[in-house]
């Protein structure tokens, strides 16, 4: 794909095959509205937006490659890399290129820790890192559930690990017994050995990290074999995951998230409407995640008055945005503006938000 050199050309890094092709193009379809009503509204600076797209596919070395062909290209922003393994390999092409990158999905620790006064200032993250969602998660398990044995599944990648390794010991702070920890491969085509063996533990819950595909996958063995065991961690209460819910197999889950397409502002509210009307389903925290970082970066070209990558980047670090759910967050030393977290819980085979908690 070619990009028109009159438009303003925003990079997309995202994973549009591959263990995460449905949440990326679950993104895409936030990407898609923000671009279509800024456009309508007479664009940004009297110009037009545009997104030029390449596919990730969620790897490392792909990831590299993509994002040394948007610098090439002259993106003026780029939104990625959907994955937090693309998304750390991806880092060190954006500081050397001066290249500002937003992302919205991607949360490993590791990039809180390598951003801001971390050390790559073209970095920023709109989501609250595994760090942020498992402390508040914790928190709440801790004093409000029954969870006092949990397992956990993770994929084997950064994503699975940061989450793992963020939820373990806060856990056993909270006088959570951790019973295993198992990492599995991404497109694992039977989770069956593994969830066997969990379930010979008699766990009062299994912590999933795992993304979109994998997770539900994952979950139809689960069903599959008659577990009845409520999951926690990362588990997806929503998207995809609303068939195995309906169908009774996440019965009493709790889990962390970013969006919630349930809570209630002005703004969440049109959001879901507008989605809905295009895609007959209502948005997740992917598609949040691309619709709030196209709309940030273009509140950041606007303040600045400039397309300007660094001015740009400069306007980030400046700016007052509101997100979708009605929220005004800034960047902070590291970065990072992801300063909500919605738990969740099942019951009755419906999804109810049980916290929406600010985090520091």
């Amino acid at each position: 794909m070619v990009a028109n050199a009159e438009n303003i050309v925003i990079g997309i890094s995202n994973p549009y095959t591959g263990p995460a092709a449905m949440a990326a193009e679950r993104e895409k379809w936030g990407i898609d509205l923000a671009v279509k009503e800024i456009n309508e509204k007479g664009g940004v600076l009297g110009e037009q937006i545009e997104v030029l797209p390449m596919d990730n596919r969620c790897n490392p070395s792909d990831a590299v490659n993509v994002a040394n062909r948007l610098v090439e290209a002259k993106v003026v922003a780029i939104i990625g890399a959907h994955c937090s393994t693309a998304g750390l390999a991806t880092m060190p092409i954006i500081e050397e290129a001066g290249i500002p990158m937003v992302s919205g999905v991607a949360s490993s620790p590791k990039i809180t820790e390598l951003s801001g006064v971390g050390g790559n200032k073209w970095a920023f993250r709109i989501n609250p890192s595994d760090q942020a969602m498992m402390e508040t998660l914790v928190g709440y398990l801790g004093e409000k559930s029954d969870f006092k044995k949990v397992a956990i599944i993770a994929e084997d990648s950064d994503f699975g690990r940061g989450g793992a390794t963020s939820f373990e010991p806060l856990a056993k702070d909270a006088g959570i017994e951790i019973l295993s920890t198992d990492f599995v491969p991404q497109q694992t085509p039977d989770f069956t050995p593994v969830l066997t063996r969990v379930a010979r533990e008699k766990p009062d819950a299994i912590a999933l990290f795992q993304l979109g595909g994998d997770q539900l996958n994952m979950l139809r063995n689960a069903m599959q074999l008659g577990l009845a065991i409520p999951y926690t961690g990362r588990a997806e209460l929503g998207g995809e995951n609303m068939q195995i819910i309906e169908a009774g197999g996440m019965e009493g889950s709790v889990s962390a998230w970013s969006y919630s397409a349930e809570i209630h502002s002005e703004l969440n509210d049109a959001f879901v409407k507008n989605i809905e009307a295009d895609h007959d389903m209502k948005p997740v925290l992917q598609t949040w995640a691309g619709y709030d970082s196209v709309r940030i970066i273009a509140q950041a070209i606007e303040e600045a008055g400039s397309a300007d990558p660094a001015a740009i980047r400069d306007a980030l670090q400046n700016i007052k945005f509101t997100n979708v759910l009605g929220k005004e967050v800034t960047f902070d030393d590291h970065n990072q503006a992801g300063k909500v977290v919605v738990i969740q819980g099942v019951k009755d085979r419906a999804v109810d938000i049980l916290e929406l908690a600010d985090v520091k």
